[in-house]
């Protein structure tokens, strides 16, 4: 066993530089998302500080468990010490991972590519701050995105990568089971107009000059909530697509030599 003085700073040492930074991570990221991008979105603020701190708690807790092996303290010793200390966190990888996939698919959303991708939509030719290009084409710029981001990212962190659709599946369900429509009758209710307000898309958004030619809200609850939905499941086709290495058996299938054909007697005969 280390001396009481090793382990005594290596517990304030580990405390200051895991745990601080990992606990702050999300309210700090939360306070940022709001500040940036408002309120809808908010439960992917806390994956994103999740994700953020499960990072630097994956690269601090090796880079700390050497340091005591430095002073001389073996693998076995280091675990332990860092269990009985509380800087072993059950589950934080399962959770890391699954924060790190969700928020991974709503970067995907066409709101947030229009901010990533703004020079090549300039060099395209297309204003990126142009709302009606992103309402027309809403589910190609979720979707064709999303699989891309989710195959690649899936090569590296494989963990729970195919379960990023849980998340904007559960708002999306609590949308529609939350839903009034007001200019429905109570007495002759109308169940579909739940699902026609979120999935059938406004292509064209609202400006200060017409704001009636619009529904603001519709618009908003379309961006930040059907968006990431359709990112979510396309990032875990994606990640499917991945684990079964769909890519790499079609592309060898295409470079394949086709087999060659035999002939029987009569065909030769023929030839």
């Amino acid at each position: 066993m280390p001396p009481r003085t090793v382990t005594s700073s290596a517990i304030l040492f580990g405390h200051l530089a895991i745990t601080l930074p990992a606990l702050a991570a999300v309210p700090l990221f939360v306070y940022w998302g709001l500040y940036q991008f408002g309120p809808p979105l908010w439960p992917y603020y806390v994956s994103g500080g999740v994700a953020i701190a499960w990072q630097w708690y994956s690269m601090a807790v090796p880079r700390w468990k050497g340091l005591l092996k430095k002073r001389g303290v073996n693998d076995e010793e280091a675990e332990e010490i860092a269990k009985r200390i509380g800087l072993v966190w059950p589950g934080a990888a399962a959770a890391g991972s699954f924060a790190l996939h969700t928020t991974a698919a709503l970067l995907c959303c066409p709101w947030f590519l229009s901010r990533w991708f703004v020079w090549l939509f300039l060099m395209l030719g297309i204003s990126p701050t142009q709302a009606d290009f992103w309402l027309q084409h809403l589910e190609l710029l979720s979707i064709i995105p999303a699989i891309a981001v989710g195959y690649l990212i899936s090569r590296y962190f494989e963990k729970l990568a195919t379960w990023a659709w849980v998340l904007p599946t559960i708002i999306l369900s609590y949308k529609l089971l939350n839903f009034t429509d007001p200019q429905i009758s109570v007495l002759a209710p109308n169940p579909w107009s739940r699902f026609s307000y979120y999935f059938v898309i406004l292509r064209y958004a609202p400006t200060f000059y017409d704001l009636g030619g619009s529904d603001p809200v519709r618009v908003v609850e379309q961006m930040t909530v059907i968006a990431p939905f359709y990112s979510g499941i396309a990032y875990s086709l994606g990640a499917v697509m991945e684990k079964y290495k769909s890519l790499e058996r079609l592309i060898s299938s295409l470079r394949r030599d086709p087999e060659p054909q035999v002939f029987g007697p009569k065909e030769a005969d023929l030839e």
